[in-house]
């Protein structure tokens, strides 16, 4: 899976770099066939911060935004939103394929 990780209008640092990237892991625990994610983190004033999550996995596109002025808790709960989808779509993910396998 491809990690992408992208600042606008300030610089992250190592530490906060790898804090994301761990965090989204936790998604990958929930649906292992993630193609690619997208992690956007924009400062959007001097006291506020957005993240944008955008997952793509088959047949799907899911997105996030979520706004706090602590990145940290921005990301968190970015990461708990797009967690909730993630599950959502695998229930129906699975669900379709078994109908699929049944009427073979």
């Amino acid at each position: 899976m491809k990690i992408s990780i992208t600042a606008r209008h300030f610089s992250i640092s190592e530490e906060t770099r790898a804090y994301v990237d761990n965090e989204i892991q936790k998604v990958l625990k929930i649906f292992d066939r993630i193609v690619s994610a997208n992690i956007i983190l924009e400062r959007i004033k001097d006291y506020e911060y957005e993240t944008e999550i955008i997952i793509q996995a088959p047949q799907k596109t899911l997105t996030i935004h979520e706004k706090d002025e602590d990145l940290t808790k921005s990301v968190d709960l970015a990461v708990n939103k797009i967690i909730r989808q993630l599950k959502k779509y695998k229930g129906h993910f699975e669900t379709k394929h078994e109908k699929l396998n049944d009427d073979q």
